[in-house]
């Protein structure tokens, strides 16, 4: 029997987020016989929920305690860290790093204490500060990111190009492994649909437009807002329902309320089962400004929605099945037109989903296979 490889993911908090999901997704489906997982995570403070059912899945959890990087200096600290973690920990044939540029250094200590594989994975196309400085070193890193990693995953090639550039996007280093599905947990179930109706006090002929996502602006909760205001001029039976939480969510209710359609939107709030919830809706928004993929725009495509993504900010490998429709932001009208006119009935898009290869059971094959090769 060949002996259990072991993996070290990193990521920098286990707060509820798609990339959170999605390596979760990953570990669970692991066989556990040929590959053990655990994580590395910076400590900002919290304590978070999705640490403990990492614990449960058997992984063990480190974290780097009171590393949270807030200013040029903390990169020394962050370093003696590292450099003591992996002196320590140095038994790990594959390091796999779910971050960006900042975080280069776990793939730096990771070499400088042999391990074999050092893979680094791109899940955006933009860094989350808006802060010019910080984007400005985050640059900079991009080039000892490629420097000491082995090995380049993204979640589309635009993520790929936006992480490590042209040159290894055209190399056999370079892999996009999709951010696939469970089909058969996201695929749609008429009696979840009348239990989350009914709990919101949906009609029967209300059309439920419907997004999941952080109120963040990249998310464009706004542009969704003025949608539904000129779609309930000409018919008081849209509703629009937001699912998750975030620091915008204040602003987007008061905007709506100043547009007088506060009651016909619905705020869910966090929810884990967000598959109920696309069960609930007859269309599926995504209007992001920019998206590294958006593993929420799959899931909905897996529960048979017909859905509208912004061109401007979405990959064109979102486009898991032919139920995604891509209109530019600059093109509010049609928009509206699109949401009118759009045929609401279900599809089954089991066949699609595996074709365009966002089945979650075969990138974990993929991904097994690339750790004990």
């Amino acid at each position: 029997m060949n002996e259990q490889v072991k993996v070290l993911y990193f990521v920098d908090r286990m707060l509820r987020g798609g990339i959170q999901s999605l390596v979760i997704d990953w570990v669970s489906r692991f066989d556990r016989n040929k590959i053990h997982v655990d994580f590395l995570l910076l400590d900002d403070g919290k304590k978070y929920e999705l640490e403990d059912e990492l614990k449960k899945l058997g992984c063990n959890v480190y974290k780097l305690e009171g590393m949270w990087i807030r200013k040029p200096t903390d990169f020394i600290k962050y370093s003696k860290m590292l450099d003591d973690f992996f002196k320590e920990h140095n038994d790990y044939k594959v390091v796999h790093l779910n971050s960006s540029s900042k975080n280069y250094m776990v793939l730096k200590y990771a070499k400088k204490y042999n391990i074999p594989i050092r893979i680094a994975h791109s899940h955006t196309i933009m860094f989350q500060s808006k802060n010019k400085l910080k984007i400005l070193v985050g640059n900079i890193f991009k080039n000892r990111l490629v420097k000491y990693a082995t090995d380049y995953f993204a979640c589309s090639e635009i993520a790929g190009e936006w992480l490590f550039g042209k040159k290894i996007i055209k190399s056999n280093k370079f892999k996009v492994i999709h951010n696939a599905v469970d089909y058969d947990m996201f695929k749609f179930n008429q009696k979840k649909r009348q239990e989350v109706r009914k709990q919101y006090n949906i009609n029967k002929n209300d059309i439920v437009i419907g997004h999941v996502g952080r109120f963040n602006p990249e998310k464009n909760h706004l542009f969704m807002i003025d949608l539904l205001s000129d779609l309930v001029n000409k018919n008081n039976n849209y509703k629009l329902m937001f699912v998750g939480k975030g620091p915008l969510e204040n602003e987007i209710k008061k905007y709506s309320k100043e547009l007088k359609i506060y009651d016909n939107i619905i705020f869910c709030g966090f929810q884990s089962s967000v598959n109920d919830y696309l069960n609930a809706m007859d269309i599926f928004l995504f209007p992001s400004k920019f998206e590294g993929l958006g593993l929420s725009l799959i899931e909905a495509q897996a529960n048979g929605l017909p859905c509208i993504a912004s061109s401007d900010g979405i990959p064109k490998e979102a486009k898991a099945t032919s139920l995604l429709t891509f209109i530019s932001l600059e093109e509010k009208k049609n928009w509206i037109d699109k949401i009118i006119s759009i045929n609401t009935n279900r599809k089954n898009t089991k066949s699609e989903l595996k074709k365009s290869k966002y089945f979650i059971n075969d990138i974990v094959l993929e991904l097994e296979k690339k750790y004990l090769n």
